[in-house]
């Protein structure tokens, strides 16, 4: 019985000898995950980065689809390009890289050269793009060219996924067409049935 008596002492002065050990561990892992909480309190909010704006941040350059209608001007073939946005945003980017033209064989250059941009600006799925009075003035062409060149900037544009048409205007102003022929009134969705296959 006294064997016994002792056998539980010992046993129970192990049991409390571990116990405040524990306690510090525990203790110490509070602190460890609170600490954690601190400093991802006092650090910069998380932010969701898509891919692309991930490429932009790190290089300063995107990669995208342009479209420049065929010698005949039957439909529009995509060229990739990539270019560098310096202090353009993505969607000036992408149109001036358009409207540089394109040295590809058997394709064309349709936006004048002397037309220039003077804002692009997305509201919901709708992009605005303003362009001086050169698009129409310099503009040469029927309705087959009047109609590539519509499908140049909207199908180049609508390549980003937000974008699901555009409002052409000059000196921020809505037009009714650039020379007769393709109605400009209201804003144009992507021109999918211009694009070669």
């Amino acid at each position: 019985m006294k064997k016994m008596r002792y056998m539980l002492l010992a046993m129970l002065a192990l049991i409390l000898l571990c116990v405040p050990g524990c306690d510090n561990k525990q203790n110490n892992a509070g602190d460890v995950s609170s600490k954690s909480a601190i400093t991802a309190e006092k650090g910069s909010s998380p932010q969701t980065v898509t891919p692309e704006a991930e490429k932009t941040q790190t290089n300063g350059k995107l990669t995208i689809n342009v479209y420049y209608p065929d010698e005949q001007g039957m439909k529009l073939v995509a060229v990739k390009k990539t270019v560098k946005l310096g202090n353009d945003d993505k969607y000036t980017a992408a149109l001036k890289a358009l409207m540089s033209g394109t040295k590809e064989k058997g394709l064309a250059t349709i936006v004048p050269k002397q037309a220039k941009i003077k804002s692009v600006k997305v509201k919901d799925d709708t992009a605005y793009v303003d362009f001086d009075e050169n698009l129409v003035k310099k503009f040469i062409g029927g309705s087959t060219g009047e109609e590539m060149l519509v499908g140049s900037l909207v199908n180049t544009l609508t390549e980003f996924s937000e974008i699901k048409k555009i409002q052409i205007l000059v000196e921020g102003k809505k037009i009714d067409s650039l020379a007769g022929h393709f109605d400009l009134t209201k804003p144009v969705e992507r021109m999918t049935n211009l694009i070669k296959k």
